[in-house]
């Protein structure tokens, strides 16, 4: 029992962990929305007589505007995080997320598993000839600078999303009375109600994959293994448009 409680008292508490989530998230929103305003009105300029909120409409979809949001938004969301890690003062970022390297066996088999996935779940799209969102396809047709799409795609958006939810959110639930089902569950859940550009399908897709994701950094101890695993994830279906299998 007392172990037990050093183990608890190393993380926040069930309200401050969910109550922060919930400002590191905030913090990501409103940097995602001040930098897609910054450059939707740095090429405004550049329409001719175009309304205003059909051309900020536009950019919803718009590669490189999403972009532009998404990484200056993911480092603000990554900072914060590690912010309320450090003002706990129980444990350095490394040990409270579990940052720790894998025995490349263990990356291996767990890399598998997300290809076997990729399949599983390509195939069930073309069962129910379920087809490729069109937002994805409009987003990586639209993008003028493509590389930087792919770095906020499979590099920027996995880090961010799995440091918060499989990291500081999964932590501080696992380690209160909900335990790790409870958290594995909530943390999905979360993650895949953020994704609201997607229908119904894509969403309890995600969910899944959320619980995929959240059982791989349970066995493995490690957050690295859902961070690859995700990026693995957003490399396929890019690459899935890219070569013009959809």
């Amino acid at each position: 029992m007392i172990e037990e409680q050093k183990i608890k008292s190393g993380y926040w508490g069930l309200g401050a962990t969910i109550a922060f989530s919930l400002v590191i998230l905030l913090a990501f929103f409103i940097t995602q929305t001040v930098a897609f305003f910054l450059y939707a009105e740095s090429k405004f300029a550049e329409q001719a007589m175009m309304d205003k909120v059909v051309f900020l409409n536009s950019l919803l979809s718009n590669g490189d505007a999403i972009s532009i949001a998404e990484i200056p938004a993911a480092i603000v969301g990554v900072v914060v995080t590690f912010f309320f890690i450090v003002l706990h003062k129980r444990q350095n970022i490394e040990n409270y997320l579990h940052l720790y390297s894998v025995r490349g066996k263990v990356l291996l088999r767990y890399i598998g598993i997300m290809l076997m996935t990729i399949v599983l779940l390509s195939f069930l799209s073309a069962l129910t000839n379920h087809p490729t969102p069109q937002v994805m396809l409009d987003i990586y047709h639209s993008a003028k600078y493509p590389m930087l799409l792919w770095f906020a795609v499979i590099v920027a958006a996995p880090f961010f999303e799995e440091i918060v939810f499989r990291g500081f959110l999964f932590e501080g639930l696992r380690h209160s009375s909900i335990g790790f089902m409870g958290a594995a569950i909530i943390t999905s859940a979360l993650w895949a109600s953020i994704h609201l550009q997607y229908d119904l399908y894509e969403m309890v897709i995600i969910f899944l994959v959320g619980l995929l994701l959240a059982y791989s950094k349970e066995k493995t101890g490690s957050l690295y293994i859902p961070i690859v695993m995700h990026s693995l994830m957003n490399l396929a279906a890019t690459l899935e448009i890219e070569l013009n299998l959809v």
